[in-house]
């Protein structure tokens, strides 16, 4: 599944999933940064209007990307993150990301 195709519907997929609590969704890694191998995982932060509800929100997000992990063959983590925390930086993941991610 060629690259940009495959990132409008892990971003369609999550839309579809979290409606109007998305609001946004962050590629990072290997991938963002253009470094990734053909096996490589498919590292996402999703953006939701917290707070989290957990575990619902974790596998809300195993779900949505799971028929996409299947046809694409490779492993996609999509983590759901509050966006309001992600704003703040509060952890050096989310800094990372906001460095070197590409929002969709």
């Amino acid at each position: 599944m060629m690259r940009e195709r495959l990132l409008k519907r892990v971003k369609s997929a999550l839309s579809e999933t979290f409606g109007r609590r998305l609001k946004g969704v962050v590629l990072y890694g290997s991938e963002a940064r253009g470094e990734s191998a053909p096996d490589s995982d498919i590292d996402f932060l999703v953006l939701l209007e917290g707070p989290l509800k957990e575990p619902n929100d974790s596998w809300a997000c195993i779900n949505a990307v799971y028929p996409l992990v299947l046809e694409s063959g490779r492993p996609i983590h999509a983590e759901p993150v509050d966006a309001a925390e992600y704003e703040a930086g509060e952890f050096p993941l989310y800094e990372n990301a906001k460095r070197e991610g590409v929002s969709l």
